[in-house]
């Protein structure tokens, strides 16, 4: 009896031969642990009459020709346990594998042929084994048998044939090979018309591999959605572009809503519309128009608002001067007051029930000139003069004086004036010498609005299903199959999808204006429908990197043709759609730098419902729209995105990074950093000059000091500080001229020497804002300053030290200062000058004008 070659994965046989009534087998063995002994189990019960010449050991590479010694009977005693045949050998083996067989007898004549012992299955009457295993502990040493596939010799692939003529050529050739007899070359035959579909197919793969390798790499990428997915690992955001937002006011002789935002959308106007009557217009009568006729822009809901409500007495709001004539807002105004209804007369008892204003903190005005200063005219106002704040405190007042009811109104920092804008003036002698009054007034009713058209509906889906077999259980059966969602890749029917930044509460009406187009999401929402119900809405992200198992994110990619295309989770990084779930979609397009109209461009409002009774609405934007950014071009993506990564700091381990990293707060204007041995470590001191202050106060200490702590290396202390400022003594000698008086230059030094900010909008000399950390004084900038104040003809400098630093007592006549001498007064990296000049801090610096000539 021979082994035999048979190797299978299922042994249905073992299971036939466990207690049959008249076949028995070899189950397995065990080696002692003296490896001289091997104790065999059967399927049954051990069969009687199994001697020393029964039994046949083979095999062996170094040790070969085991004899048994002695087969006996080891019985268990335990009920749950087999019985095995114990057998003695002579000697133990190697590591080879030995076999082990029950024959009928061995003899010298029958030499290595021999039958199964009587009783036993051919099949099982053998056995493989081991006295010694080689393998590791942790390791399953059983051999699992292989049924390899059958070897298919590779054809020789021509791999030079990459186009539609060779790939044809080499087909045929293979054809004279393998069909000699097929000799037709016309192309009407049937076999030529195959292999050119098969050569044209093939051309089409080879184009497609060469695609996917031109794609794998960002320098040779062409693709706009795979330049993207490359930036994106090295941490660069691409972006699509971003739409406009402007200001649209709303001019009405009575009050107005609230009209809900989805009714309402504003568009640019153009000549048809002219003939129209009134600025609102249907929704229906656009249908006659071509869309590229004018731009449309959607409201923003600021501020939590749904609604839009305009009144009356907020379209043209008045500046209260209180009874004073000529009179301007200067530059950097953040505070102003507005007439709040006619004066009341002595026997009125409540005056305040003649306000008319309804003016809160949020609320947008927008100050415009609308009249020429110096002619009186409508047509002379400068469109330049306009400017939107952001209202903070609105305060009701009274004029007692005057009996005037007032509306003191404040606005945001981010929102001073960036130019003086005149209330009332007097106009020249050709003009009578009239006095004329609301050169600039206010404009209320303001509403924020976006660049984009809605798209009509566009539903997406439904997901398909793919089913998926599990494992096979018993013949003819399967353990489980499961239906799941195919990948869902969709694409938007109308192309140019708008981007825009999500509307974030802002601190100033400029700031309601900026948009980043890097962090720019399609303006597009999802709702999930399935079995006829409406679903959780679905939102866009820029990547699924952050996006947990259930949370409903998906990434738009647009590519070359600005097609939309969706790309949903994986179940791992985001939800994955349910199967045959459809999808409605809700979206605009249109944006970019096409969206930057100009002021007065915006002039019709479009009101879905219908039109608005009882009120003569007048629309316009005073303030050109703004942020409009075309998509970025793949070729600045290419340059800029692989050294981008380097400009962005994100850890701090010189001083010089917590430094930069300080600077990052936009409430301080620089700041200073040196790390200093503490004896135990190194502590980061960073020193903050904020802006437009000298002092640094808690919760902009605090605020820097939380921005910092991500960035601090492990084993650095961090302290933010004030700066150190340094007290100046400077005192001049300056020669006027003749013809003017002194006290007047005086006055104008000290301005142009001051710290304060100059009428003109410049700031002084040594105004906070215009000395930093290092910064020394140089004589020839003190000298330029002075010397260029009008009336002026000598500048000399006769003191420059600083006033933290005491005269030496001990000198006998004084010094020269050592910064007069070179020129320039230095001061420490974490240092800054300060001269104040107020009479009530001495000790912050002191300006000493010595003046002499002039009258």
């Amino acid at each position: 009896m021979r082994s035999s070659d048979l190797a299978c994965r299922q042994s249905w046989r073992r299971r036939h031969l466990f207690q049959h009534p008249r076949w028995n087998g070899v189950d397995f063995l065990e080696v002692s642990d003296e490896q001289r002994y091997l104790c065999v189990h059967f399927f049954g019960s051990i069969p009687e009459g199994i001697g020393v010449a029964n039994v046949r050991i083979e095999g062996g590479r170094r040790i070969r020709d085991l004899r048994v010694l002695r087969v006996e009977i080891d019985r268990s005693g335990d009920p749950d346990q087999d019985d095995c045949l114990r057998i003695t050998l002579d000697r133990i083996g190697d590591y080879s594998t030995y076999r082990l067989c029950f024959v009928e007898r061995v003899t010298a004549q029958e030499g290595a042929a021999y039958r199964p012992f009587p009783g036993l299955d051919p099949r099982y009457a053998c056995l493989d084994f081991r006295f010694r295993l080689d393998c590791a502990a942790d390791q399953d040493c059983r051999v699992q048998p292989d049924c390899p596939p059958a070897f298919a010799p590779a054809p020789e692939i021509d791999y030079l044939a990459k186009d539609y003529a060779s790939l044809r050529q080499m087909m045929l050739d293979r054809m004279a090979l393998t069909m000699p007899g097929w000799q037709e070359r016309h192309v009407p035959d049937l076999g030529v018309t195959l292999v050119e579909l098969l050569a044209y197919t093939a051309d089409y793969l080879s184009y497609y591999q060469d695609a996917v390798a031109t794609e794998a790499y960002l320098d040779t990428a062409r693709q706009r959605i795979s330049v993207r997915r490359h930036v994106r690992l090295i941490d660069y955001r691409m972006h699509e572009g971003c739409n406009a937002r402007a200001f649209v006011t709303l001019d009405t002789d009575s009050d107005i809503g609230p009209l809900l935002l989805v009714d309402c959308y504003f568009i640019t106007g153009f000549a048809a519309l002219e003939a129209e009557q009134g600025r609102v217009l249907p929704h229906e009568l656009l249908a006659k128009y071509p869309p590229q006729a004018y731009d449309v822009f959607e409201p923003v809901a600021a501020g939590g608002a749904e609604g839009i409500r305009a009144r009356a007495a907020h379209s043209t709001m008045h500046f209260y001067t209180w009874g004073d004539t000529e009179c301007c807002l200067s530059r950097g105004a953040t505070r102003a007051s507005l007439i709040d209804g006619p004066q009341w007369s002595d026997d009125e008892a409540a005056p305040d029930a003649g306000r008319v204003l309804d003016l809160h903190a949020g609320d947008v005005l927008i100050f415009e000139e609308v009249k020429g200063a110096t002619t009186g005219a409508p047509a002379d106002a400068d469109p330049a003069r306009r400017h939107a704040v952001l209202l903070t405190s609105v305060t009701p007042a009274l004029d007692q004086l005057f009996r005037q009811p007032v509306l003191e109104i404040e606005w945001a920092a981010g929102d001073a004036l960036p130019f003086s804008l005149c209330l009332s003036a007097r106009l020249p002698a050709q003009y009578d010498c009239a006095r004329i009054a609301d050169i600039t007034v206010a404009r209320g009713n303001v509403v924020l609005v976006d660049h984009g058209r809605r798209a009509p509906p566009d539903p997406l889906g439904p997901v398909l299903v793919r089913t998926e077999l599990g494992e096979c259980a018993c013949e003819g059966s399967v353990i489980e199959t499961s239906s799941v969602p195919q990948p869902f890749r969709p694409r938007l029917k109308h192309r140019a999808l708008t981007y825009r930044v999500p509307f974030q509460p802002s601190a100033s009406a400029q700031a309601m204006l900026a948009q980043d187009p890097r962090q720019a999401l399609p303006d597009l929402a999802l709702a999930q429908r399935q079995a006829g119900a409406a679903d959780a809405g679905w939102q866009a992200r820029y990547d699924l990197l952050a996006s947990g198992v259930g949370e409903r994110h998906f990434v738009v990619e647009m590519d070359d043709e600005r097609n939309a295309h969706l790309r949903f989770g994986d179940g791992e990084l985001g939800r994955q759609p349910a199967a045959g779930a459809v999808f409605d979609t809700r979206y605009r397009v249109g944006g970019g730098a096409a969206g930057n109209v100009g002021r007065d461009a915006i002039t019709y409002m479009v009101y879905r419902p219908g039109l608005i009774d009882g009120a003569a609405l007048m629309v316009r934007n005073p303030l050109p729209a703004q942020g409009g950014v075309e998509p970025e071009p793949l070729a600045e993506v290419k340059l800029f995105a692989p050294g981008a990564f380097r400009k962005q700091r994100l850890r701090a381990v010189t001083a010089a990074d917590y430094a930069e990293l300080a600077q990052q707060n936009a409430s301080i204007q620089r700041a200073a950093a040196d790390l200093s041995w503490t004896g135990s470590w190194y502590e980061a001191r960073v020193a903050v000059d904020p802006l437009g202050v000298e002092t640094l106060v808690q919760p902009l200490r605090e605020e820097i000091e939380a921005a910092l702590q991500p960035y601090r290396r492990i084993g650095h202390d961090l302290a933010v500080v004030q700066a150190r400022y340094v007290p100046i003594s400077l005192t001049l000698h300056i020669c006027v001229l003749a013809h003017y008086t002194r006290g007047e230059v005086r006055a104008r030094l000290q301005q142009v020497l001051g710290n304060r900010q100059l009428p003109n909008g410049e700031r002084g000399l040594f105004h906070p804002d215009r000395l930093s950390f290092g910064d020394g004084l140089h004589l020839s900038r003190i000298v330029a300053a002075a010397a260029g104040v009008e009336g002026v003809e000598r500048v000399k400098v006769l003191r420059l030290q600083r006033l933290d630093v005491p005269d030496d007592p001990l000198a006998a006549t004084p010094q020269l200062d050592p910064a007069i001498a070179e020129g320039t007064l230095a001061l420490g990296p974490t240092e800054i000058a300060q001269l104040d000049n107020d009479p009530d801090f001495p000790e912050n610096g002191a300006l000493t004008l010595i003046l002499g000539g002039g009258r």
